[in-house]
């Protein structure tokens, strides 16, 4: 063997030679790589699992929460529900003005007192039942209608129980009728059986009498609200 073969041969031990040594190195390479990838493909599982979990456990609080939101509401005990039969501002208002109206056209028809009798008219120098109550309401800038009759009409009935300063109760002629014939007009009230009224008496002129007298009570009507 010459020394050109020995050369020859030579080289193609270092060309095998580093032919393996590529052929490992790449084989090491791709098995890093499979092994990088598969671990990373683990860990983003068990991270999914774990963000799922999560998930799951936000969307059972969020279950739990919805369901104590629509639950009734416990009683509260030891506390009284706001009553509903208070009167509005603009009824308590209107209450005030009504009471205002009703002292001054007292303090108008007071003024008549001893003031005599006389059908139809309407003046200090004589006036009937219905005429005192017109010319005592003009106080107020109210215009009541002229006759008792008419008066009994004008506002709204209401229950002896209730009665208030400013009310006009309208009696008969004789006990057992319900034709009006006379009027009057609440002044005080004291309590029960303890109601004064103010009218324009036949005999007497311009008076303030008990209402709950035993004559008057036989030949009472009705009451009405004129406010």
């Amino acid at each position: 063997m010459n020394k050109i073969t020995k050369t020859f041969l030579y080289f193609l031990i270092m060309v095998s030679l580093c032919l393996a040594e590529t052929s490992c190195q790449s084989s090491r390479s791709s098995y890093n790589q499979r092994k990088s990838h598969t671990t990373g493909k683990g860990y983003v599982r068990k991270k999914a699992s774990s963000g799922n979990k999560r998930s799951n456990h936000g969307k059972s609080s969020h279950g739990r929460v919805a369901s104590r939101s629509t639950a009734p509401a416990k009683p509260v005990y030891g506390k009284r529900p706001p009553s509903t039969s208070a009167k509005s501002p603009v009824e308590v208002h209107e209450s005030k003005a009504a009471s205002v109206q009703a002292k001054e056209i007292i303090k108008a028809a007071r003024s008549y007192i001893g003031t005599p009798y006389r059908y139809g008219g309407s003046t200090r120098r004589g006036m009937d039942c219905s005429g005192l109550l017109c010319i005592s309401f003009e106080a107020a800038n109210i215009k009541l209608p002229r006759t008792s009759n008419e008066q009994a009409n004008y506002g709204q009935e209401v229950r002896l129980a209730n009665l208030s300063p400013g009310d006009l109760v309208f009696f008969a002629e004789r006990k057992g009728s319900n034709q009006i014939s006379h009027v009057g007009m609440v002044t005080e009230v004291g309590g029960r059986n303890e109601v004064k009224f103010i009218h324009a008496s036949t005999s007497r002129g311009v008076i303030e009498d008990n209402f709950y007298s035993e004559y008057y009570q036989k030949i009472f009507v009705k009451a009405v609200r004129p406010f």
